[in-house]
């Protein structure tokens, strides 16, 4: 039985995040990574406000220095060239990682795994069993595993199903529509994301922010509606992605040498599903310390960030269907840069009163009692 320092449990951003890291820093430990899947897939789209330094600066494929939110004829446009919009394809950022770890002749990958059972032994490893039939033993498991949730009040779910587009040349834009608000069946706050790619290319996506996971055949059937709706045919479709997300706090997890990473572990924003340049950060603390000798670390959350973005969703519980007003008076009135630190978890004290001051201040108070009130009775 092969026994490593780390067992990472997905081959998701965090695993690749922090390999890669470890990779370039020539670091002396064993690792294994157990991914249930094969890796030979492009699934993912991760964005966010850079600028950022980390491995995969070189797989951004496209940036943006403009955005917008809309709800029928009414258009909020942010420019802000100093902090752009990125985008990366998991597919290259899993290809990259993938090529480290088989560098690395104590570093291996068990593809089309699963992780069946897991023992703790007499000296404190863990022994995994896959479904392989294999086992290993490993010092620290790390695992991306989504943790079972059943959110209530404030929390929502992203619901999203999206489509990567590619045909005849589409009409010029060069801004990110953020979030394009419309009239759906569900009363919560529904819209269109898009990413003009290229010329001839375009990432359409359906969101919705609800109470309970939405049902994946509404989501797909409101993209392809969409795609009808602009004379594209299903057949210009070159892949698509799709999840539930958890817009949620999620407590790190560190126990016995058993640690939770990435979304599963808290690197995600509650109030926007963005997670992949936490997660950059937490793979910049965490490798520091394996470095250094010393045990992997969680992610960090902020208790401030993590109580405003429940209060800011309590406040679309009263009457969802003005949340699109909400988020087209945030970015209206939030000067671009300070709103795009807020919403990647970076933002000093001005920022966050300069977000609070383009909120509605009636509404939001009241949100804020009520989810005060709520906490403190749990």
């Amino acid at each position: 039985m092969s026994r490593y320092d780390l067992a990472f449990i997905g081959f998701g951003a965090a695993a690749m995040s922090l390999i890669a890291r470890l990779a370039y820093a020539h670091w002396p430990g064993s690792l294994v990574v157990i991914e249930p899947s094969d890796i030979q897939r492009n699934d993912r789209t991760w964005c966010g406000w850079g600028p950022n330094q980390h491995p995969f600066s070189d797989q951004i494929t496209q940036t943006w220095s403009k955005w917008a939110v809309s709800q029928g004829p009414t258009t909020v446009t942010q420019h802000a060239p100093e902090t752009p919009y990125e985008m990366l394809h998991a597919g290259g950022v899993r290809e990259r990682s993938y090529a480290l770890i088989k560098a690395r002749s104590d570093w291996d990958c068990h593809l089309d795994s699963a992780l069946i059972d897991a023992e703790t032994q007499t000296n404190g490893d863990w022994q995994l069993t896959l479904d392989s039939g294999v086992n290993v033993q490993a010092t620290w498991v790390l695992d991306a595993r989504a943790p079972a949730l059943k959110l209530t009040r404030p929390w929502l779910w992203q619901s999203f199903f999206g489509v990567e587009v590619e045909g005849p040349a589409f009409a010029h834009n060069d801004s990110v529509r953020l979030m394009d608000f419309v009239d759906a069946p569900s009363a919560w706050p529904s819209f269109f994301y898009e990413l003009p790619i290229s010329e001839n290319r375009r990432l359409i996506e359906f969101t919705q922010f609800v109470p309970q996971p939405s049902d994946p055949a509404t989501l797909s059937a409101a993209v392809y509606a969409e795609l009808a709706r602009r004379d594209i045919a299903p057949s210009d479709v070159i892949r698509s992605e799709s999840g539930h997300l958890p817009m949620a706090p999620i407590a790190p997890y560190r126990h016995q040498h058993w640690l939770r990473i990435g979304a599963a572990g808290g690197s995600m924003r509650p109030a926007t599903g963005y997670a992949f340049h936490a997660i950059q950060r937490w793979a910049d603390a965490c490798s520091e310390a394996l470095l250094a000798g010393h045990e992997p670390i969680a992610p960090r959350r902020s208790r401030l960030l993590d109580w405003l973005d429940g209060v800011f969703l309590e406040s679309l519980w009263p009457d969802p269907q003005r949340g699109g007003e909400q988020f087209i008076a945030l970015f209206r009135d939030t000067p671009p840069a300070a709103l795009s630190r807020f919403l990647m978890s970076r933002a000093s004290l001005s920022d966050i009163l300069r977000v609070l001051l383009a909120l509605p201040k009636y509404p939001m108070l009241k949100a804020a009692l009520r989810h005060s009130l709520r906490n403190h009775s749990l």
